[in-house]
């Protein structure tokens, strides 16, 4: 990009970057932490430190675009680093939602739980390729035109991600219908901190891709793209509540796997009928 064109139309702020290198690095040292010396082994769990390094590694430089705004090389890297950070976060909701739902029974889907999680991935790695190219494209533009362009690119990729998103909240919603139906709650197969912190990240993700549509669909010179507080509040700010949830309710301190084999015999224990006495005698 040549250094006549504006980045970003203001100064990024030091305070707001600050905040996320710390915040996003302590996240990640201690979801690393709960993976290694937590009661529970979910190393899938390192998907979590990852968003979270992202999330460091891109408001670091932001930090560095405050010192030199003009410096193409900080720019490329914040887009790229916040633009992967949300995948990683749903990465994680996708294998426990897939842990949850194999280690329940009766079974709730037909279908191996592998398949939904494979499945997701997948989407969310054709469209983070999506939004790759954009980035790409943004960070090499040599005019505003090339920029719109990009940011196109990008916002097609993440349209693909928000769409993702809706239909694994459909799938939760599913699953949830499943287990009714079967007399079954959900709390009583997972325990609620499990199930708090898979629903608030997914809700968080799905804010953020919101607002990432409603950004580019103005264009680079929109009034989102140009205003730095709403990055720091739909973008930073769901992503750190994401992040902070599975630290705070992490699966590695909360959801034992090896349990589950209660609930797969479904014993009266471990699983909540929901149907009454009277019903259950008939």
């Amino acid at each position: 990009m040549s250094q006549s064109t504006d980045f970003y139309g203001y100064l990024p702020s030091k305070p707001a970057a600050l905040f996320g290198i710390v915040y996003f690095g302590t996240t990640a040292i201690l979801c690393g932490l709960q993976i290694i010396f937590g009661r529970y082994k979910h190393y899938w769990m390192a998907t979590i430190a990852l968003a979270a390094v992202g999330e460091a590694l891109g408001w670091g430089a932001r930090l560095w675009a405050h010192i030199t705004p003009d410096d193409w090389l900080p720019f490329m890297i914040q887009i790229c680093s916040l633009g992967i950070t949300p995948v990683c976060v749903s990465a994680a909701d996708y294998v426990l939602f897939c842990q949850i739902i194999q280690n329940t029974r009766p079974r709730l889907f037909h279908i191996s739980s592998k398949f939904f999680w494979i499945g997701f991935i997948l989407l969310d790695i054709i469209s983070l390729s999506i939004q790759t190219v954009g980035g790409v494209l943004v960070s090499s533009a040599q005019n505003m035109d090339q920029l719109n362009y990009g940011s196109h690119i990008m916002l097609d990729g993440i349209i693909f991600q928000f769409s993702n998103a809706v239909l694994f909240v459909l799938l939760l919603l599913g699953a949830i219908f499943r287990m009714r139906s079967k007399g079954m709650r959900q709390l009583s197969v997972t325990g609620w901190p499990t199930m708090l912190a898979m629903w608030v990240s997914t809700v968080m993700v799905f804010i953020r891709n919101a607002y990432r549509i409603a950004e580019l669909s103005g264009g680079w010179n929109g009034h989102l793209v140009r205003t730095e507080w709403y990055l720091v509040a739909f973008d930073m700010g769901p992503i750190a509540v994401a992040v902070g949830a599975f630290v705070v309710f992490s699966p590695s301190l909360f959801f034992d796997n090896e349990h589950q084999g209660g609930v797969n015999k479904a014993q009266s224990t471990d699983c909540v009928l929901l149907s009454s006495p009277q019903e259950r005698a008939v």
